[in-house]
């Protein structure tokens, strides 16, 4: 288990909680306050706390790799500047905690330019340090109906957060969403999460 798994399911379990406050107040109002939007939040935490777990292993990984803590076979660059790779080296001594700073500063601020959330995304972040073939190797025979599933979930999340959840076909009008459709996102997620994990 990977030390960003926790933080994971810390925030699952707060995108879990969203859902419980919509149907707590659906229920103390009587329906005449719905929980759909606390249902629609709860979905988007889910795929931000699936970002960020990824977002996590990559930059704890990246780290190691630059402070030779672990030795990969990685093709893929993460794209830091000569600047960058100039300023970590002259940080302080080889091997310090002066010089894992910085690279855990460079590196993170490299990765604040990338979202992971799209299957092939996600594989080619954790390729990027060593981990490859994610898919086929945390769900042998069953990866294309677990990409498909976190695809679906994500693109609700995209609909959500860039379009504020209006059906295009109904006039302006929101997209339904029940507090199951939330819980079933976020279990995808959360079992999806937990078989990448074993793997990095």
């Amino acid at each position: 288990m990977t030390r960003r798994f926790a933080e994971f399911e810390r925030e699952v379990k707060r995108a879990r909680d969203l859902v419980g406050i919509g149907q707590s107040l659906s229920s103390i109002t009587n329906g005449l306050i719905g929980g759909e939007d606390h249902f629609r939040s709860a979905l988007v935490h889910a795929v931000a706390a699936l970002d960020s777990y990824v977002h996590g292993v990559v930059l704890d990984r990246a780290v190691d790799i630059l402070m030779g803590r672990l030795q990969v076979a990685a093709s893929s660059k993460i794209g830091l500047s000569f600047s960058a790779i100039g300023q970590i080296m002259s940080a302080g001594p080889p091997g310090s905690a002066a010089i894992e700073l910085a690279a855990r500063t460079y590196v993170a601020e490299r990765l604040g330019l990338e979202t992971y959330q799209r299957p092939d995304d996600i594989a080619a972040a954790l390729a990027m340090v060593g981990i490859q073939k994610i898919w086929s190797t945390s769900f042998p025979g069953d990866a294309h109906a677990q990409k498909t599933a976190l695809g679906v979930v994500v693109s609700r999340r995209n609909r959500i957060v860039h379009q504020c959840d209006l059906d295009p076909l109904s006039g302006g009008t929101a997209t339904p969403i029940a507090s199951n459709d939330a819980l079933d996102a976020i279990t995808t997620i959360e079992h999806i999460v937990t078989k990448l994990d074993q793997s990095c």
